[in-house]
């Protein structure tokens, strides 16, 4: 099969981890913007010009989306899918969608299959033009993959009919993101460490909504727990966002900067960054207009043997399953409960972290989700 993954600026290493091992059989095409996330594949990419590529500017998006009803618009587009079996993109709204159809009606493609990440029904209409996307694209695709059964749900609710999707979720290399061998093995029946330095490691956008702010509460409220007067504490945040600097601000109010640390790591490097950590928290929260979709990080920290304590927002339930701690959303009180009983209960976080790293080889190898997708590309073809 010859498959044309279309991403635009969108096109990164994280989602395409499980499409790689597709190359060994089938004939895969990137197509990116000319600046996207990530450039460097087991597959060659294409890239074309797009109004993400624009220097940033006050508004930018929200002008953008006004003038193409979605920026993510890929020139000549079309013309570069002559030939190819599938194309495969992402989402109703997005506009290199609606370019595909366009690709399919003209006969220079046979199929169009489409990622769903979006978990709330009728989502991203706000913007004219955008319904006529959607509407269009829920009748003219052949396939849809929904990255949760939430995204499935929405789907139908919109109108798609349920044969027309498979639900695949994100999947990992479950041999990069491992637990280190200098680290105590979870299946080891030596005796449990009771290190009184433990890491905590957040990993994410540095945005209200990833519950960052609730991070640095729960830092503070454990920093200052005289149950835990005898531990060292360090915090690890990785990642960037437009709320980074009042996070900065927020630690100097509260004094505990010294014990928090930020960086932002290359993707190839963050097996390392998970390898260090002792406890994982991912206290995703929700609103109106977004929930979590997936939530990467956590099959990442599963897959590297961390106990991990995360929120009910979105598909994070189904993805964690019983191998993590869930919390309400935004609660940040009971966020440092969660935390301190992990701190108190190394025993707890080996149990954890077990079942974590095997849910994460039993159910999101990069394997399985090959496997899924190819399936799903053959069914459509038939």
């Amino acid at each position: 099969m010859k498959i044309a993954i279309v991403r635009g600026k969108y096109l990164n290493k994280y989602e395409m981890q499980y499409y790689e091992p597709l190359v060994r059989k089938h004939k895969l095409v990137g197509f990116g913007s000319l600046s996207p996330i990530h450039s460097k594949f087991a597959f060659p990419v294409v890239k074309l010009p797009s109004p993400m590529d624009l220097p940033n500017f006050p508004y930018k998006m929200p002008i953008l989306n006004r003038l193409f009803i979605d920026a993510q618009y890929l020139f000549g587009l079309e013309g570069k899918l002559r030939g190819f079996d599938i194309a495969h993109s992402a989402e109703t709204y997005m506009h290199f969608t609606q370019q595909c159809l366009n690709a399919k009606k003209k006969g220079y493609v046979k199929r169009v299959v489409v990622t769903v990440s979006e978990n709330i029904p009728f989502a991203n209409e706000g913007i004219w033009g955008r319904k006529r996307f959607k509407k269009r694209a829920l009748a003219e695709v052949d396939h849809f993959v929904a990255i949760s059964q939430r995204a499935k749900e929405a789907l139908i609710l919109e109108g798609c009919p349920e044969e027309k999707i498979t639900v695949i979720g994100h999947h990992i290399d479950t041999k990069k993101f491992k637990i280190p061998n200098s680290k105590f093995q979870i299946n080891s029946k030596s005796q449990i460490p009771n290190s009184k330095t433990i890491k905590i490691l957040f990993v994410g956008r540095m945005g209200w909504s990833k519950g960052v702010y609730e991070v640095i509460f729960s830092a503070k409220k454990l920093l200052s727990d005289p149950d835990l007067k005898n531990y060292s504490l360090n915090f690890t945040l990785v990642g960037e966002g437009k709320e980074k600097k009042k996070i900065l601000e927020l630690e100097k109010r509260l004094g505990i900067e010294k014990w928090i640390t930020h960086k932002v790591v290359p993707y190839e490097k963050m097996p390392e960054e998970y390898q260090k950590a002792d406890i994982f928290l991912a206290p995703s929260l929700i609103t109106r207009y977004w929930q979590e979709q997936f939530g990467m990080v956590l099959i990442e920290a599963m897959a590297c043997g961390l106990p991990i304590v995360t929120s009910l927002s979105g598909a994070i339930e189904e993805v964690v399953g019983e191998a993590a701690v869930k919390v309400q959303p935004g609660d940040f009180y009971s966020l440092t409960q969660a935390i301190k009983k992990f701190i108190l209960n190394p025993k707890a976080r080996i149990e954890y972290g077990k079942k974590a790293r095997e849910r994460a080889v039993n159910y999101f190898d990069i394997k399985i989700g090959a496997k899924k997708l190819e399936e799903v590309y053959r069914k459509v073809l038939v």
